[in-house]
């Protein structure tokens, strides 16, 4: 006997978007696009409390109770934006906003040979400075000097600056002596740019899953409350794209369910 059924093939895609809770709040803001992912997962774990009967011969099973079900996925992103690495650092993203300066007099105190100093670098400013300007008094980069001021230091035989990382290099071989102070002036363009602190805090916000399948049924997934978290290796040097792995847990929110899957509708 024949049936008549036809089977659903499914070749998987689609487009993954995180909408981080409003600050003290379970409540999702706007949805932003991770970008391409190559992976998305989800599993479902149940655990159960099972009786077995042992009155005679072997024991046999006659109950079993579902006492929990964990709900959790996994995530890999190569789209390597700077909300996804905040994501992955559980940590916060802002922009750091310089205005243009000059710097005189900054020492540096028993200077190594051969090593690089980041100009500008402090506890509030960690990283340094960024896009050094040229100096017009004289025209030259940056101005180095013993610490007296009598000595003036020359680009190219003494030391090389880059100023686009601020980052100031001492040759052995010139004129600076190991062990000495040294001052150093130098201007900084303005400019803004992005940064992303780490944290100690997964980001909690709404999930939802678009899907984009070459073949099959189009069932779009939506889940109220997770958790992103980073899951692995983040290679910041290979030969292959760079991709950032994480983590989700499903959780149930208060008044709804962990997870809602709605068969595209079609318009009447």
């Amino acid at each position: 006997m024949a049936f008549n059924h036809t089977d659903k093939y499914t070749l998987g895609r689609g487009e993954v978007y995180f909408a981080p809770f409003k600050t003290g709040t379970e409540t999702p803001g706007a949805e932003r696009y991770l970008g391409n992912t190559p992976e998305f997962n989800l599993t479902i774990e149940e655990e159960k409390l099972e009786h077995y009967s042992s009155d005679r011969g072997i024991k046999e099973k006659d109950r079993s109770i579902s006492l929990q079900v964990n709900r959790s996925g996994s995530l890999v992103c190569d789209n390597i934006d700077i909300d996804n690495v905040a994501a992955f650092f559980f940590g916060s993203k802002s922009t750091i906003t310089q205005s243009s300066l000059t710097v005189t007099d900054e020492v540096l105190t028993s200077v190594e040979l051969g090593r690089y100093y980041p100009l500008g670098q402090s506890t509030s400013n960690p990283t340094g400075y960024q896009n050094l300007d040229i100096h017009t008094a004289p025209s030259t980069k940056i101005i180095l000097t013993d610490s007296a001021g009598t000595t003036t230091y020359v680009e190219g035989t003494d030391y090389e600056i880059d100023l686009v990382t601020g980052r100031l290099y001492l040759k052995a071989g010139g004129s600076i002596v190991a062990g000495t102070n040294l001052k150093v002036d130098y201007k900084v363009k303005a400019s803004t740019r992005s940064r992303v602190i780490s944290g100690s805090q997964p980001i909690k916000g709404a999930l939802r899953f678009l899907s984009q399948n070459p073949e099959g049924t189009l069932i779009d997934y939506y889940m109220p409350y997770v958790t992103l978290a980073p899951n692995g290796d983040f290679a910041l040097k290979s030969d292959e794209w760079q991709q950032i792995p994480f983590t989700i847990e499903v959780l149930k929110k208060s008044g709804m369910e962990a997870i809602y899957a709605d068969e595209r509708s079609v318009a009447s």
